[in-house]
């Protein structure tokens, strides 16, 4: 018999009013990916409706992969558009699992049961939704002073209302606009706010002349690109060491802004006391305006470069970069801060830098 179960239930069977009824009102459409926290011997179900847009007839059945932590794809499947189904899947590994879902032009509700899940909000795979979304929960992790919620709904009259409320509830940030172009909401973290669950919710905005429809979005920051429709599950997706807060023991100055335009290049230099042994050692730079891999290179002391990774156009943000301890010297260190135009690009800036040393450092290179 084969492992992979699939109940299809047919939408005249006593079964679908239920499980409908039971599934998250959020509206997926295009592209999105959820994540579950497996176990060997134990099977999970994704329950699944997938839904045809509105009143338009497109053809795009659902297409669902399982994708195990050795990046292999177990089960694949083909969901017919307008049935509700379960997947049941035999877990046969520890560990994260993804869940692939495509729907093309329609939608999808969907959720995982037997297992902790959330969706992928990050911004190679961000979330898609159209025209619903229930009320979504994510972790800020401790220290954490700001993140972002960058969204975009590119069609004219499409807009949404982004509500970010703090662990007590308290609305922290609120906006509306149309994103007919990308836009990003920064949100400061209050004091005693941090190491505690958030929630974010996308509604359709109260000015007639705007509705909810199709939006892209993913959060940015030092927060786990995780959001899940269950409180209690955003913790098991917020664990391990990148999620832990740092450990520095010295914070060594290097530069202020520096700012290049095309082909430029800035030299800096500052002095370092000591260099200890045993010791974790990162480049915390700030940067703005990157728009492509590379644009922006450091060089320290003749160095291999190292590429500050892309915050976007007009965009701002700081990243933690692991360096070797023996590419510094103590005594004065030079950096060569370098702006490649081939991209066509012709201005970036370095915002601020440091060297840190602590016995736990979190690296970060952007969502």
């Amino acid at each position: 018999m084969n492992r992979l179960l699939l109940v299809l239930v047919l939408a005249a069977s006593a079964l679908t009013p239920c499980l409908a009824q039971d599934l998250p009102e959020t509206l997926l459409r295009h592209d999105n990916f959820l994540v579950f926290d497996g176990h060997a011997g134990e099977t999970i179900t994704i329950e699944l409706e997938s839904i045809p847009k509105a009143s338009y007839l497109y053809g795009d059945d659902l297409l669902v992969e399982v994708i195990d932590p050795a990046s292999e794809r177990p089960l694949r499947e083909l969901v017919p558009v307008g049935s509700t189904v379960s997947l049941e899947y035999p877990v046969t590994m520890d560990g994260t699992h993804a869940v692939r879902l495509a729907s093309g032009k329609n939608t999808v509700r969907a959720q995982i049961s037997s297992a902790p899940w959330a969706l992928v909000a990050w911004q190679n795979v961000p979330v898609n939704i159209s025209g619903a979304m229930s009320p979504l929960f994510f972790k800020v992790p401790a220290d954490v002073e700001q993140f972002s919620v960058s969204l975009v709904a590119d069609v004219t009259g499409e807009a949404a209302e982004v509500t970010v409320l703090g662990p007590d509830g308290t609305v922290v940030a609120n906006e509306v606009g149309d994103y007919d172009t990308p836009g990003t909401i920064t949100v400061a973290v209050p004091e005693g706010a941090d190491d505690a669950i958030w929630e974010l919710r996308i509604t359709d905005p109260a000015d007639g002349d705007l509705n909810l429809d199709d939006v892209q979005f993913y959060l940015a920051g030092r927060v786990p690109p995780f959001l899940s429709p269950n409180r209690d599950d955003v913790e098991v997706f917020a664990v391990g060491e990148q999620y832990q807060p740092d450990l520095v023991d010295v914070t060594v100055p290097v530069s202020g802004r520096q700012s290049l335009g095309a082909g430029e290049s800035a030299t800096v230099t500052w002095r370092m006391n000591a260099l200890p042994e045993d010791k974790l050692y990162a480049l915390r730079i700030t940067g703005n305006d990157v728009d492509y891999p590379r644009e922006l290179t450091v060089c320290i002391n003749g160095g291999e470069a190292i590429a500050v990774p892309v915050t976007g156009n007009a965009t701002t943000d700081t990243f933690t970069l692991h360096i070797p301890r023996e590419i510094l010297r103590v005594g004065e260190n030079t950096m060569v801060l370098t702006q490649d135009p081939s991209g066509g690009s012709n201005t970036v800036a370095a915002e601020e830098s440091a060297i840190l040393i602590g016995d736990r450092i979190r690296e970060y290179k952007g969502y």
